[in-house]
């Protein structure tokens, strides 16, 4: 059974494309824009927002986005959370969880039939997903709730609890990529934490996924932690502050793996540099 559905916009009103046009525009974003696909816990919204303006600006295609909220987004005594394997096993259970998931949604004509589908190199790397492929490929998404969006749409706002503080239930409501949001480079900072994140990866963490030396085992496993958690990179990184975790605090990780954070910070201010630009000459 697929998801229960609630509008915001009627993607059947949006142009057909042939599957070449599609594919050909779906290889360029996966392959050559440097957006970082194999990180999938860090920043969907980042991801479908720059592949957005891409669609528009650089291929002149009319898209919308698909949102998956899982039921911790949408209801309040429910933690299930959507979740996909990590490739990469740096996350617990080598699995990667969601709270939502967000990507553009095209309208294709194979010839047959006319079909939304799906870009999300997150998810499949070789070409675009229809809908309901997409849906079987994320678990709990049969226990979720999706909507389409126009472009426009970066985020979602969050609903206020009785006390008045922000909760992460969905509220039904959507903001663009504009303000404070992108005067503070939070697209260009969730982009570049990804791509810092996977270069970390490479130099740090694989080398030691079969560590069997105790002292390796434990850094490997802080490092899982650091490095292996999108949330903990945003505060550390984009927000320089402490992670919420023993092992994610600054004076930890300054203490124990000062190279390795240095090396980091230089990485992630490149790739915030190199997106800055990138954006300023695509917005």
């Amino acid at each position: 059974m697929l998801p229960v559905q609630f509008f915001n916009a009627d993607v059947k009103q949006l142009l057909t494309y042939d599957v070449d046009t599609i594919q050909h525009a779906f290889e360029n974003i996966a392959h050559q824009s440097q957006i970082e696909f194999n990180y999938p816990q860090g920043g969907c919204q980042q991801r479908a927002h720059i592949m957005s303006v891409m669609l528009a600006k650089k291929f002149n295609i009319q898209h919308g986005k698909v949102w998956l909220f899982a039921p911790i987004t949408m209801h309040v005594h429910d933690a299930r959370t959507l979740f996909v394997a990590d490739k990469n096993q740096i996350t617990p259970n080598n699995v990667v969880e969601w709270n939502y998931h967000v990507a553009p949604v095209v309208q294709v004509n194979d010839g047959n039939t006319t079909s939304v589908m799906v870009i999300d190199p997150s998810t499949n790397t070789n070409a675009p997903q229809l809908l309901a492929d997409w849906f079987a490929g994320i678990g709990n998404s049969d226990a979720s709730e999706y909507t389409f969006t126009l472009p426009f749409a970066y985020f979602f706002n969050g609903c206020l609890s009785s006390n008045g503080n922000l909760t992460a239930l969905f509220d039904g409501s959507f903001f663009a990529y504009e303000d404070e949001t992108r005067r503070d480079l939070i697209l260009e900072k969730g982009l570049a934490v990804n791509d810092m994140a996977m270069k970390i990866y490479y130099n740090y963490l694989q080398p030691l996924i079969k560590a069997t030396n105790q002292n390796e085992q434990q850094k490997l496993q802080d490092l899982k932690d650091i490095f292996g958690n999108a949330t903990a990179l945003d505060f550390l990184f984009a927000r320089n502050i402490s992670g919420f975790t023993l092992n994610t605090t600054q004076r930890y990780i300054l203490t124990h793996y000062s190279d390795i954070i240095n090396e980091a910070r230089r990485i992630f201010y490149e790739r915030l540099s190199y997106w800055t630009q990138v954006t300023n000459s695509l917005f």
